[in-house]
């Protein structure tokens, strides 16, 4: 992407002020340049899948970039992973919260985290802008859940009447697509350093299929996300989201973390994990996994086959997806983080040379 190219969508975000319904055309243009952005990633980092397609694994790993895919030595396959060792903050479920990513976007990141050259405080966004901070998203953009269980049941009762696109639907989808727009956006403005990753909510099509499930919570949610699309918008938008959607990696590698939307279903394999895309188990078991589904040490196992392992810093596997009630929940070992708690807007950072603390490395951004 040209410089031109990045000052647009830069302009493009700092524009985005409210959550309001965008355009057919607004939401085609920026589907069309984040699918062809995907279509170019760079395989530095995300390895390509057998098929030719965009792979599901994202590989930041310094400590295995002379290593073969499941961290052995090999001289005639290393993996050229990134090159320097930047901080990660992590977002837990989004799930059409506007106002929560417009908040990550100005929140003022510690000092000890993130600074200029000069020494003084950045926001998320300066530091995205100055390639000085890595952004991971766990997934699920769409559905605002419990919070508008009133709007939801409005908007089924419109349903039920043929309706698809009345008011309280269309008051959903405007947090949920002037989200999605802003994620797309950042995406195309900063594509080396932001990043989404697919939950179980990227499915616009309402598929029950490749590890897919139609969103059910208390009407038909899914369904409901697809009949707005297509009589709001048209099956050209339907069709450019689900490509998206599609393209949408599952989990992230990094030296000291592990991130996918949910506790991995079981340890999965490095091969496994690029090919992942083209695999219903794999991605079924990386977005939909419930509290006790998972087999058992299946994150601590993937953390010792994928992370550095470093005596005096442990490495954690973080994901969203099963709501918390805190700030977090700890299980296998306690090196399996949940960060999601719907009534909070919290994030997660994670120090390139300090081990994890989620009594002060877990923040709220308001």
């Amino acid at each position: 992407m040209s410089a031109k190219d990045t000052d647009s969508s830069i302009n493009r975000l700092l524009s985005l002020s409210k959550a309001e319904l965008p355009s057919h055309d607004e939401l085609f243009e920026v589907l069309v340049r984040v699918t062809d952005l995907f279509e170019n990633s760079n395989v530095s980092y995300r390895v390509r899948a057998g098929d030719g397609g965009t792979g599901g694994l994202l590989d930041f790993r310094n400590c295995f970039s002379v290593h073969g895919p499941e961290g052995k030595k090999s001289q005639d396959q290393g993996i050229q992973s990134s090159t320097d060792n930047m901080p990660l903050l992590i977002v837990p479920d989004l799930h059409a919260r506007f106002y929560f990513f417009k908040n990550i976007l100005n929140f003022v990141l510690p000092e000890d985290f993130v600074c200029d050259r000069e020494g003084l405080p950045l926001t998320v966004l300066d530091a995205l802008q100055k390639r000085l901070l890595r952004v991971v998203c766990v997934g699920d953009g769409l559905h605002s859940e419990s919070r508008g269980k009133e709007r939801w049941l409005s908007a089924w009762k419109d349903f039920c009447n043929g309706k698809n696109a009345g008011s309280a639907m269309k008051e959903e989808m405007a947090e949920g697509l002037s989200l999605m727009r802003l994620v797309m956006e950042c995406k195309c403005a900063f594509p080396e350093v932001f990043h989404f990753l697919k939950g179980n909510h990227e499915n616009i099509e309402s598929l029950e299929s490749d590890g897919d499930f139609p969103f059910r919570k208390f009407v038909e949610e899914s369904l409901m996300t697809r009949r707005f699309i297509v009589e709001y918008y048209g099956d050209d938008i339907l069709y450019l989201y689900s490509c998206f959607e599609k393209d949408l990696p599952l989990a992230a590698l990094f030296d000291n973390c592990i991130v996918s939307h949910a506790e991995p279903a079981r340890a999965f394999s490095y091969n496994e994990l690029v090919e992942g895309r083209n695999n219903p188990e794999v991605v079924k078991g990386l977005i939909w996994t419930n509290n006790g589904e998972a087999q058992k040490f299946s994150a601590e196992k993937m953390l010792e086959d994928f992370t550095c392992g470093l005596s005096e810093q442990k490495s954690y596997y973080f994901a969203g997806h099963r709501p918390v009630t805190g700030r977090y929940r700890m299980e296998e070992g306690r090196r399996f983080v949940q960060i999601h708690n719907p009534n909070r807007q919290n994030v997660v950072l994670v120090y390139p040379e300090r081990t994890f603390n989620p009594e002060t490395d877990i923040v709220s951004v308001i």
